[in-house]
């Protein structure tokens, strides 16, 4: 009696233990993933060992009993020698898995099917003077995720309940409106926090603009009910799983649509060779308010979904094409044509897309780049702009040279286009990770280096475009002090050429004010004269944006 209770016992040890390593680590029921034959063969590990327990309890249990007897004969016990059977069946089974698994995975490595994976992505080439887009000065991100997460979780403290809510830090980069932004939800601080707010669940999410650096505590129109800060069935990646428990999908990433309503994105892979190299081929979208999901297959994603492929994915299948187009061995050995990504990447946002960048370089290369690659993060649409630059940690270097005496550290730099010219734009941070200077590196000759405390003024130096939106003097919505409009009577007029640009110099009423053309400037502005009515917006430095050349009182009689 004893005997069956243990064996009974040992069966719901065995299930409880499988229950719960199911619900820690949730592999997906799918025998196209390699978690779920870990999983498998975890339990055939489980079960051997309690098999083994009862065979040694029956076995010990039999030779006492024969001790007892005296008879001194051996008798062949039929249940221990069918416990024999299936503990071999179970172990001859475990090695076979790993033996398999193992075999597989080395049987569709690189070292076999190099031409494979170099053929996973296809690459377009083009020319960086000509096809890649000029940099939008409005959408330029200039805060990084550290940067933007300092700035966001400033605003924690204007919530109510503030002491039971914390700031996740996924600080995730999207496009909202073709602007860049970091987002990032409100979590529970901790299990009772969450106990006691479960109810009511998460009002608010953090979004940080990166180009203008004004943050917001967006509140939500209803609260989300499912995050990666629940617990039990409303968590994120366990809700998902027991709703597409035969889907294989990575971790779950905040992201919000271009009406501010919050969902988690999951992508959906599938492996390219057996059991190995997983590729995304869609996703899911878990609704955070309402916990409604749907897939959606790569070609009907909807557009505002910015981050489909993770970097790794992105970055390994470019290394990939670059360094197998003729084989494993070649790599070893001549390295002929080898070519690898770089050190560094960052993301750029263009129109309502993101996108990464690195550069790529030869594999024996020091600090040069054989050109750019720009890789749609939704699409994993792939181009190659070929232009012969420095690297981007020769740049970051470069760039902490110009202010070695402060000691500045550089962040990993932003690719920009000013006037058909390559540059990286790096932030300098000092030692308490404040953004304290920005410096532009040309990306073909990275000695020269120009540095300043105001981007506005930096960028100024490189294109006649509007720049204002740097500084966040263009959205007077967003809380920015009013314009001051100054008007007046030119005194005294001059210009001089400053990188390239013309600036006029206007006298008036004993203060100099300085206007840039660019090409929305007036068409008046080259005609302007001493005795000319004038208004414009005041900004740094005494430019004017805005400019006007305001009609003399006999112009306005005349068209009257």
């Amino acid at each position: 009696m004893m005997k069956e209770m243990f064996k009974k016992g040992l069966v719901i040890l065995w299930i409880g233990a499988m229950l719960v390593s199911y619900w820690m680590f949730l592999p997906p029921l799918n025998p196209l993933s390699t978690d779920f034959w870990w999983f498998v063969i975890e339990g055939l590990i489980l079960a051997f060992v309690g098999l083994s327990l009862t065979t040694a309890i029956d076995t010990i249990g039999k030779a006492n009993a024969q001790k007892a007897t005296n008879t001194g004969r051996k008798e062949v016990n039929p249940i221990n020698t069918v416990q024999d059977k299936w503990l071999k069946g179970i172990g001859l089974a475990i090695v076979g898995l790993v033996a398999l698994i193992m075999g597989l995975n080395l049987l569709n490595s690189r070292v076999f099917r190099a031409k494979s994976y170099a053929n996973v992505i296809t690459v377009k080439e083009a020319d960086f003077t000509q096809d890649f887009p000029e940099t939008d000065i409005s959408t330029l991100a200039l805060l990084d995720r550290k940067s933007a997460k300092k700035i966001g979780d400033t605003y924690l403290g204007t919530i109510d309940k503030v002491s039971q809510f914390g700031i996740s830090d996924d600080y995730r980069q999207v496009t909202i409106g073709n602007q860049p932004y970091r987002v990032s939800p409100l979590e529970y601080k901790n299990f009772w926090k969450w106990l006691s707010n479960r109810t009511e669940g998460i009002g608010y999410y953090v979004k940080v603009n990166q180009t203008t650096g004004k943050a917001e505590l967006a509140p939500l129109e209803q609260p989300m009910k499912y995050s990666d800060s629940e617990y039990l069935f409303r968590d994120t990646l366990r809700y998902l799983r027991f709703k597409h428990p035969f889907t294989i999908f990575g971790d779950p990433s905040f992201e919000v649509d271009d009406a501010g309503n919050p969902y988690y994105v999951a992508t959906i892979y599938k492996p390219r060779f057996m059991l190995t190299s997983k590729d995304p081929v869609g996703v899911i979208l878990l609704d955070a308010v309402t916990g409604e999901t749907k897939e959606y297959s790569l070609d009907a994603i909807p557009d505002w979904v910015d981050r489909v492929f993770s970097a790794n994915n992105v970055l390994t299948r470019v290394d990939d094409y670059y360094t197998y187009q003729d084989g494993f061995w070649n790599t070893v050995f001549s390295q002929t044509g080898v070519k690898e990504t770089t050190d560094s990447y960052n993301y750029i946002s263009i129109g309502s897309d993101i996108y990464l960048y690195t550069g790529i370089t030869s594999a024996t290369a020091d600090s040069s780049n054989l050109g750019f690659i720009l890789v749609n993060m939704r699409t994993r649409e792939v181009t190659n702009y070929k232009l012969a630059s420095a690297t981007e940690s020769a740049a970051m270097e470069s760039a902490e040279g110009e202010v070695q005496e402060k000691g500045y550290v550089a962040t990993a730099p932003t690719l920009v286009k000013l006037n058909e010219k390559a540059y990286y734009l790096v932030s300098l941070k000092d030692d308490a990770g404040l953004v304290k200077s920005y410096a532009l590196v040309d990306a073909e000759d990275y000695q020269q280096v120009t540095v300043n405390n105001d981007i506005e003024q930096l960028i100024s130096q490189f294109t006649d475009l509007d720049t204002s939106a740097l500084s966040g003097t263009a959205s007077s919505a967003a809380g920015q002090a009013e314009v001051e409009i100054i008007t007046g009577v030119v005194d005294q007029l001059a210009s001089q050429m400053i990188n390239g640009s013309t600036v006029y110099y206007i006298s008036s009423s004993g203060d100099i004010y300085k206007v840039k053309a660019t090409e929305d400037s007036t068409d008046q502005l080259p005609f302007l004269k001493v005795g000319d009515s004038f208004s414009g917006e005041l900004s740094k430095d005494n430019y004017l944006k805005q400019f006007k050349v305001n009609p003399s009182e006999e112009e306005k009689e005349t068209n009257e």
